[in-house]
């Protein structure tokens, strides 16, 4: 049996003494998209969080490509094939491409140019801003730009915080079509995602929290169609 790409069991985190994530689980397998929905305040990010090494599971394990990497620090992981996107994070006084090259640290010195040049390939329209301070970028090419920052380090697995917050439809939609794109490729892809139709739009399952627990995992062909489920798995769920 294949090895999963990413691999989470068991997992509980607490902030100080309010515990968030409740022995949550989840696997996801090399060139799969995975999605993590559920209402605000379930643990979602936390558990994003929690695989990328930026918080401590008090219990659990991750596993990336079978190896332990549960007590690795956040800035180790990206070399050994695990990036991610928070939100629209970017440099805003650094240009597109210096914003680029800050993120190529794991590559060495002769492999950076290839690094940025590979990201900006993705994203041409970046290309063409190549020199414009990030702040001057509109909402959709910063989060462009955050994707594409991932990108340089080469990931064979990203992991992606809530990619359509505060975005128009039709830039949603050209970035979910780069996520299919990047699986495309090999890829695989954990996004955690309020909009529950973006998710099933590329997604191929999704996993649903509830008090910090996953309270359901169904794939998108089960979910397409059953809008009264998906209500039910986001509000509780339970069906």
């Amino acid at each position: 049996m294949p090895t999963d790409a990413l691999a989470a069991t068991g997992l509980d985190c607490s902030y100080g003494q309010i515990q968030v994530l409740f022995g949550a689980h989840l696997r996801a397998a090399p060139g799969e998209i995975v999605a993590v929905c559920g209402p605000n305040g379930v643990g979602k990010s936390t558990l994003l969080r929690v695989l990328s090494g930026l918080q401590r599971p008090s219990a659990g394990t991750v596993r990336l490509h079978g190896r332990d990497i549960t007590g690795l620090p956040a800035a180790t992981r990206p070399r050994l094939g695990l990036s991610t996107v928070v939100g629209q994070a970017v440099c805003g006084s650094l240009s597109v491409v210096d914003n680029l090259l800050l993120h190529a640290y794991t590559l060495g010195r002769t492999r950076t140019a290839a690094g940025v040049e590979a990201a900006l390939a993705v994203f041409p329209r970046l290309r063409q801003r190549a020199d414009q301070p990030a702040a001057t970028l509109s909402g959709g090419e910063r989060q462009m730009l955050a994707l594409a920052k991932a990108l340089v380090q080469r990931p064979s697995v990203l992991l992606v915080d809530e990619l359509s917050l505060g975005l128009a439809p039709i830039v949603v939609g050209g970035l979910l079509e780069m996520l299919r794109m990047l699986r495309a490729t090999g890829m695989t892809i954990v996004v955690v995602e309020q909009s529950v139709p973006a998710a099933l739009s590329v997604a191929d399952r999704v996993y649903f929290l509830a008090k910090g627990a996953v309270a359901a995992e169904r794939t998108a062909a089960e979910l397409a169609g059953d809008p009264e489920l998906v209500q039910d798995l986001m509000l509780g769920g339970h069906p």
